[in-house]
């Protein structure tokens, strides 16, 4: 559930020789190969955008901090979420911005402008600006040995703020069954937050602690509904009387709920 390069200031990273005729996309937070060379690397700032009431435009700045030439496509996709809370995105003209294809040399930054159809109604909108590397044609050399391509793509959050932001949020059940602890929490305001993580303590008659978990947390859009799970040892759950769980969000909202553990349910 990790963002797509999260803090500001990540470098996307694009790795040359590795496998033989493969071509390789990464989406999100890129994943760690071991190749021996280290071809280029850029960066995007701010990593999330806001357009607060009355605000309609903005700026996204694309940095390439390598030695050569880098071409980058970009496209904006509504962000929504399903019943279960995963990311869902689908075709958009709500948002106008340009340019569409970049090409920045070395050393050297370029901006993307946007600007919002939407001045923002009774309920948040959400989007993700797709910024993808164009890997740069590779000619055939003898000998060369194998190589890999690695296409990039950071998406930036975009929110354009409702007239009025009420955020809320609740955690609705915990549930222990068969060794798996399940949090459903349930975003009930009209603005998304961001679950930082949510965190497990076991707790035995004493009030002592039997067992420790964090869960990754993710964003929360408004109106939507997410179920975390985690496994818990049999061992320290034969050992609880309770549970508790507590969710940090980046908004003033509390996430706590208490369960009595039913030890039939410890095992899976």
């Amino acid at each position: 559930m990790s963002e797509t390069l999260r803090s500001a200031g990540h470098h996307h990273r694009r790795f040359l020789p590795f496998a033989a005729g493969c071509a390789i996309i990464l989406a999100g937070i890129i994943a760690l190969l071991p190749p021996p060379v280290f071809a280029g690397e850029w960066r995007v700032t701010p990593i999330r955008l806001f357009f607060d009431r009355g605000v309609r435009t903005g700026i996204l700045n694309v940095q390439n901090d390598g030695d050569t030439p880098m071409t980058f496509g970009v496209k904006a996709m509504q962000w929504t979420q399903d019943a279960e809370g995963k990311d869902q995105y689908s075709e958009t003209d709500d948002l106008i911005f340009f340019p569409k294809i970049l090409t920045i040399p070395p050393r050297e930054d370029r901006v993307i402008r946007i600007g919002s159809k939407h001045p923002g109604g009774p309920r948040e909108l959400t989007y993700r600006l797709f910024i993808e590397e164009e890997p740069p044609p590779r000619k055939e050399a003898k000998n060369e040995g194998a190589t890999v391509s690695v296409k990039v793509r950071f998406a930036v959050p975009l929110f354009i703020s409702p007239t009025k932001a009420d955020p809320a949020g609740k955690l609705a059940s915990v549930e222990l069954r068969r060794g798996t602890l399940s949090a459903t929490l349930q975003n009930t305001g009209n603005v998304n937050f961001r679950l930082a993580s949510l965190e497990i303590h076991g707790k035995n008659a004493e009030g002592g602690e039997t067992f420790k978990k964090s869960v990754e947390g993710w964003y929360l859009l408004n109106g939507v509904t997410r179920t975390f799970r985690a496994e818990i040892p049999v061992e320290a759950c034969l050992q609880s009387e309770a549970v508790e769980v507590e969710g940090a969000t980046d908004r003033e909202i509390t996430l706590k709920g208490r369960l009595t553990v039913d030890k039939s349910q410890c095992k899976p």
